[in-house]
């Protein structure tokens, strides 16, 4: 499934989601044909519960069948995307701000490709965190960062 068609399925579900006190946070596609599962991960402040999980799914479920978008049989799950969710979009980054992120980068930064950094700033095109280790701050492109994870604090 291309991402036009999965930016689809999240604009059909997406009052659904809202309609719940809810914000959609990511859809996913897995899997190939015969065994494709549809990944809904919502989010909401205080947490997202069983009910609300159960709530959302009822009705992404009825709009998804009424647009019959995805042509396979596919297994509809909603859950809350965890407390280490992928950060990806500067969106996501700019709702972590204060935050640690673990990322992977494409290029090494003090010889290293993967840091615990705080996020800073959260701008269009990078942003701004501090090193846990160091304390240094640095302004990194989102192009650099092949993969960015929040991380639980202890």
């Amino acid at each position: 499934m291309t991402d036009i068609e999965l930016d689809k399925i999240k604009a059909l579900i997406e009052p659904a989601v809202t309609g719940e006190a809810c914000a959609l946070w990511d859809v996913e596609l897995a899997g190939g044909h015969g065994s494709r599962t549809l990944r809904v991960y919502i989010d909401k402040e205080g947490g997202v519960t069983v009910e609300d999980c159960a709530k959302v799914s009822r009705q992404a479920s009825l709009i998804l069948d009424a647009e019959d978008i995805i042509q396979d049989r596919y297994v509809l799950e909603v859950s809350s995307p965890g407390l280490t969710r992928a950060l990806k979009k500067p969106y996501d980054f700019q709702r972590a701000l204060g935050k640690l992120a673990l990322l992977r980068l494409r290029r090494p930064i003090g010889g290293s490709s993967k840091i615990v950094v705080t996020i800073e700033e959260a701008g269009a095109e990078s942003l701004t965190v501090t090193f846990k280790k160091t304390g240094l701050r640095e302004t990194i492109p989102y192009a650099d960062i092949a993969r960015a994870n929040l991380e639980i604090e202890f």
